[in-house]
């Protein structure tokens, strides 16, 4: 997400490049975010292990879910360190290096923010057109897809990072790296990275807990007819579980537009804000939109039991057992 980049380290332009001094507090608050960026990766990794091992969950939702955790802990491995060393330590790093920091936070949200949109989409179509989907949506067309998101958010912001990256020396402070969006660009930007995704993840969601309330209703309807016991139980489970499906997903959702709405808030709002404050609140945004990377997996351990029992099997060592790939991870009495 280009404009990340742009503002945290443009209000650090003026400030002298000088090393910072080490006291405890500093310690402990490198300590914290070694930590939280560990918890971040670590996380990540257990749901990219469980959905890639697992044959049982190779599924088109599941791909996507492993295409959102990549991308987590990618922000885990590059865009967290990023983010703390630019705002607590001074280095001189080359014109090259600059452009692949910046890359880097704007790659990656960006998927994060499309991968959570694809989510909300695919859980629609599935709620809306069941048949279609185990016909149309299989896990080649959803691997394909993926792929092509990634290409996609890689080339727009490579253009975007050459056009408006303002790295005019070899070697420069790492708080001068920047890439300032100006005029079309910054409408463009805008639009592409908040306000068309966000909009298909609410219109989405909507839809999908509508269906929701009148899948519920349809059950209790069901009860009260002359409805093969055997078929109506299995009817109300499919429809029970496909709710709840869609539950933990908004839930995902509101978590991640949560984290995701204060930084924008800040940018629209950046031009009332005195300089002094804004600089902190920037960065306070910023780290509560990273946090959801480490969100993310926490949520995926409360709401799904087949990642609880992947994770049970990975921490012990259970998937380097002779067909461990084959090990039914969606039976709950496990």
């Amino acid at each position: 997400m280009n404009f990340s980049v742009v503002t945290e380290l443009n209000f650090c332009s003026n400030v002298t490049c000088e090393d910072p001094e080490w006291t405890p507090s500093s310690v402990l608050l490198y300590a914290c975010v070694a930590v939280l960026i560990s918890l971040t990766v670590c996380g990540n990794l257990l749901v990219i292990i469980s959905i890639s091992h697992f044959k049982q969950l190779h599924t088109p939702t599941n791909f996507l879910i492993l295409s959102l955790a990549t991308a987590d802990m990618m922000v885990g491995v590059t865009v967290m360190p990023i983010h703390f060393i630019s705002s607590s330590l001074c280095l001189h790093v080359s014109k090259i290096f600059c452009y692949v920091c910046l890359l880097c936070p704007s790659h990656f949200t960006f998927l994060s923010i499309y991968n959570v949109s694809f989510i909300s989409l695919d859980r629609w179509y599935a709620l809306c057109y069941p048949l279609q989907y185990s016909i149309k949506v299989t896990s080649k067309c959803m691997s394909i897809a993926i792929c092509l998101k990634w290409l996609i958010s890689f080339s727009y912001n490579l253009t975007f990072i050459y056009f408006n990256g303002t790295a005019t020396t070899d070697t420069l402070c790492f708080r001068d790296c920047s890439a300032v969006a100006e005029g079309v660009w910054s409408v463009i930007d805008l639009f592409l990275v908040f306000v068309f995704p966000c909009s298909v993840i609410m219109v989405s969601y909507i839809k999908i807990f509508a269906i929701a309330r009148k899948h519920a209703k349809s059950i209790q309807c069901s009860r009260g007819q002359h409805i093969p016991r055997n078929k109506k139980h299995g009817e109300s489970v499919s429809k029970a579980s496909e709710r709840k499906a869609a539950t933990t997903l908004g839930i995902l959702v509101i978590v991640f537009v949560t984290c995701l709405l204060p930084y924008f808030l800040c940018v629209e709002l950046s031009h009332f804000i005195p300089y002094p404050i804004i600089g902190y609140v920037f960065d306070g945004s910023l780290t509560v939109l990273y946090l959801n990377s480490t969100i993310n997996p926490i949520i995926y351990a409360l709401f799904y039991p087949w990642f609880r029992i992947c994770a049970r099997i990975i921490l012990m060592f259970r998937i380097f057992n002779p067909d461990s790939s084959l090990i039914n991870v969606l039976t709950k009495s496990r």
